[in-house]
C-alpha cells in the first residue's frame, strides 16, 4: 500500500511511523530469536537421538547369536568354496567331490534345416502353472483346451469329519478299566486303550489319546487336537464327504468329556475349472485325478486338504510351429521348469530342451509327441545330485540337490563346482575379527556422540555457552552409556570390559585395544560372549544389554529422555510461532491506528492553516488608521 506523507506538515509520515513500529516489534524480535534459537535446539536433539538409535541398533545386532557366533571358513581346494554365517560349530572336515548336479536336459534325434523350419503337426502346446500347490494341487497336465488362460478356483474348501467334545474337568484321572475309548472312522471300527494315570491338563491328555490312537494301528486315519476351551477334538486324516466319523463309546468317552454316539462327516472341496465344477469328496486320493473344463481336462496330484483360492494357469501355443517359435513359446512362458534353445550341429538345427532345476528329480515334462519332424528324442544329461564322500575309515556319501550343501554344518554352506581327484579339506573357526569390527563399530559410533553431546553442552569459559549447557537430559544420556561399559560383570570370568580391550579414558570417552579384544576372544569365546550378552540374566545384564537399556531410555518414544526433550522443545517452538502471529494481528492494527492518527493530525492542521490564512486575509483588509 503507498502513503503520501504530511503534505500539511510536511512531516516524514512513513519514516515516523516505521520508528514507532520498530519500537513496538522488540517483543516480538526477541521471540523470533528464541525460536530460532529453539530450532536449533530440536535439530540437535533429534540428531542427538538419531546417534543413539544407530548405536543402539549396532548393539541389539552384534547381541543375536547371529552377530556374536560368526564362524570364518576356508577351503583347501579353489573349486570348493565356503560361506560360513553364525553358528557353534568348528574344526575341519574333509570329503571328495564325487559329481556336481546336473539338470536334465534331451534333444531332439532329427535335425531341420533352419530356425524357420515347422517341426510340430500342429497341436502342440505347453502347460504353465503357478499357485496351485496352495490349493491343493500339483504336477499338473491339460488335454483339450485352446491357447490362453485356463480358470482355476477353489470355491469351497474342504474339511475333515470333526467331533469336539467338552473340558472335562481337569484332572481326569483313568484306570486300567476305564481307559477305553472306541470309534468308527471311514467305516472302520478301532478301540483306544488310554494309558491309566492322572492328566493335569489337556495337553498331556491330548498326548496319551494320540499314542493310543498310533498304538490302535488309526494313525494314518484320525488325529486328535486341542480346542479354544481345552476340550478335545477328534478330527479324520482325510477331508470330503468320503471322511465321516462316529464315537461309538466305551467307559472313557464321558471322562474325557465326550458323547457317545456322536457323529460328523467331511465337507467336500469344490473346484471350478473353465466354468466346470467339480467335487473333491476324498483328498487321500493317490496317482492323478481328473478335473473337467469346458474346454478340456486337467489332471492334477492331489497334495491333501483343499483350500479355496484361485491360481495361474495358461497354454501357450506354438503359433505357426517354426523352430524358433516352440522355441520362443518355452522360454517365454512362466512355470514350465525347463528351456529351450535351437542348437546348429553344422549340418542342421536340433531342439535342446534343459530343466531350470538339477537334482536326481529334474525332470523335462514337456510332450513331445508333436514334434514330428525331430523324429524323437534323447537324453543328454539325466537330472543328477551333487555329491560329496566324507573321508576316513568308512566313508559316506551327502548328496544335494543343488551344487550348495546348505548348513553342511551349523552356519557353514559348501559349494562345489568340479569333482576333485583327492580330498578337500574345510577348515571353520570362530571370526574373532569380525566380533571386532562390530565392537571396533559401536565404540566408534559412540566416540563420535559423546563428542557431539560434549561440545553442545560446554561452558564455553569466556564465549557464549554452548545451545546445550547445562542440559541434564544430555549429559544423563552420556553418563549412561559410559557407565554400560565401566561397571563390572560379575557373572563372566573376565569381570568388566576393560579386561576386553575396552576402557574409559580420562576424558570420558571410549578406548578400544583390537588386540587385546581378539587375545580375549581366542582365550575364552564363551566367557567374553558372557561379558557383553545377558550372562546373568535381568538380575545382571552384559555389556550390550546395558548399552540397550540406556539408549533405550534416553531414546523411546513417549519416555526417552532425548524424545520428551525435543518434543518439549518442539512445544514451545509451536506456542511462540502462535504469539508471533498474534504479535503480527495486533502490529497490523497498531500501525492502521498510528496512520489514523497522523492523517487526522493533517486534517486539523489544514484547517488550522486555512483559518489562519482567512484571519491573514481578514486583518489585511482592515482600514489603517490615519488612511483615506
Amino acid at each position: 500500500m503507498t502513503y503520501i506523507d504530511g503534505l500539511v506538515t510536511g512531516l516524514d509520515t512513513t519514516s515516523i511511523i516505521a520508528q514507532l513500529m520498530q519500537l513496538e516489534r522488540i517483543p516480538q524480535t526477541r521471540l523470533q530469536q528464541r525460536q530460532t534459537e529453539a530450532r536449533t535446539i530440536d535439530t540437535e536433539l533429534r540428531g542427538m537421538r538419531s546417534d543413539v538409535q544407530s548405536i543402539r541398533n549396532k548393539a541389539a545386532d552384534l547381541r543375536l547369536s547371529s552377530g556374536w557366533d560368526r564362524l570364518t571358513a576356508t577351503s583347501s581346494n579353489e573349486s570348493v568354496t565356503v560361506r560360513a554365517g553364525s553358528g557353534t560349530t568348528t574344526g575341519e572336515l574333509s570329503f571328495r567331490v564325487l559329481q556336481t548336479a546336473a539338470a536334465h536336459t534331451i534333444y531332439s534325434n532329427g535335425v531341420v534345416e533352419s530356425l524357420d523350419s515347422v517341426i510340430t503337426d500342429g497341436s502342440g502346446s505347453t502347460l504353465s502353472y503357478s499357485g496351485t500347490a496352495a490349493l491343493g494341487f500339483d504336477n499338473l497336465a491339460a488335454t483339450g483346451f485352446a491357447s490362453g488362460p485356463i480358470e482355476f478356483a477353489v470355491t469351497q474348501s474342504s474339511a475333515a469329519a470333526s467331533i469336539s467334545g467338552s473340558n472335562p474337568g481337569y484332572p481326569v484321572t483313568l484306570t486300567n478299566g476305564t481307559g477305553r475309548l472306541d470309534v468308527e472312522v471311514n467305516g472302520v471300527g478301532y478301540s483306544l486303550n488310554i494309558a491309566a494315570g492322572t492328566y493335569g491338563d489337556a495337553s498331556t491328555l491330548s498326548s496319551a489319546v494320540a499314542d493310543a490312537i498310533t498304538a490302535a494301528g488309526a494313525g494314518g486315519v484320525l488325529a486328535v487336537g486341542v480346542g479354544a476351551s481345552d476340550e478335545l477334538v477328534f478330527s479324520t486324516v482325510g477331508e470330503g464327504s468320503a471322511a465321516d466319523l462316529t464315537i461309538v463309546g466305551g467307559q472313557a468317552v464321558s471322562r474325557i468329556g465326550l458323547s457317545s454316539g456322536a457323529t460328523a462327516s467331511g465337507v467336500d472341496g469344490i473346484v471350478v475349472v473353465d466354468g466346470v465344477t467339480n467335487t473333491i469328496s476324498d483328498t487321500t486320493v493317490t496317482g492323478p485325478l481328473t478335473l473337467n473344463g469346458s474346454g478340456g481336462t486337467i489332471d492334477a496330484d492331489v497334495l491333501g486338504p483343499i483350500r479355496a483360492g484361485t491360481a495361474d494357469i495358461s497354454i501357450s501355443g506354438f503359433g505357426g510351429g517354426t523352430l524358433q517359435e516352440v522355441v520362443d513359446s518355452i522360454n517365454s512362458t512362466d512355470g514350465l521348469g525347463y528351456r529351450a534353445m535351437a542348437v546348429n550341429t553344422g549340418t542342421g538345427y536340433r531342439l535342446q530342451v534343459t530343466a531350470t532345476e538339477t537334482g536326481a528329480d529334474s525332470v523335462v515334462d514337456l510332450d513331445t509327441s508333436s514334434f514330428t519332424a525331430l523324429n524323437g528324442f534323447t537324453t543328454l544329461v539325466t537330472g543328477r545330485d551333487a555329491e560329496i564322500e566324507l573321508q576316513g575309515d568308512n566313508p559316506y556319501s551327502i548328496t544335494s540337490a543343488g551344487n550348495t550343501f546348505d548348513d553342511l554344518f551349523p552356519g557353514v554352506d559348501v559349494t562345489v563346482t568340479e569333482p576333485t581327484t583327492g580330498p578337500v579339506t574345510v577348515t571353520v573357526g570362530e571370526d574373532n575379527e569380525a566380533v571386532a569390527d562390530s565392537i571396533e563399530e559401536i565404540v566408534t559410533a559412540i566416540n563420535e556422540f559423546l563428542t557431539r553431546a560434549d561440545t553442545a553442552t560446554a561452558a564455553n569459559p569466556g564465549a557464549d555457552p554452548a545451545i546445550l549447557f547445562g542440559n541434564s537430559a544430555v549429559r544423563r544420556t552420556r553418563d549412561s552409556i559410559l557407565q554400560a561399559f565401566a561397571a563390572g560383570v560379575d557373572a563372566s570370568s573376565f569381570g568388566s570390559a576393560s579386561m576386553a580391550g575396552i576402557s574409559v579414558t580420562r576424558e570420558g570417552k571410549l578406548e578400544f585395544d583390537r588386540a587385546e579384544f581378539i587375545d580375549a576372544s581366542e582365550s575364552d569365546r564363551e566367557e567374553l560372549a558372557r561379558l557383553f550378552t545377558d550372562p546373568g540374566g535381568a538380575d545382571e545384564p552384559g555389556v550390550l544389554d546395558r548399552l540397550i537399556s540406556a539408549a533405550d531410555s534416553a531414546t523411546s518414544v513417549g519416555s526417552g529422555r532425548l524424545w520428551s526433550e525435543a518434543e518439549a522443545t518442539k512445544t514451545r517452538i509451536e506456542q511462540w510461532g502462535d504469539q508471533i502471529d498474534a504479535y503480527e494481528v495486533r502490529f497490523e492494527r497498531k500501525e492502521a491506528a498510528l496512520r489514523r492518527q497522523y492523517a487526522a493530525l493533517e486534517i486539523a492542521l489544514g484547517g488550522l492553516q486555512e483559518q489562519s490564512s482567512y484571519l491573514a486575509g481578514q486583518l489585511a483588509s482592515l482600514p489603517t488608521v490615519g488612511g483615506a
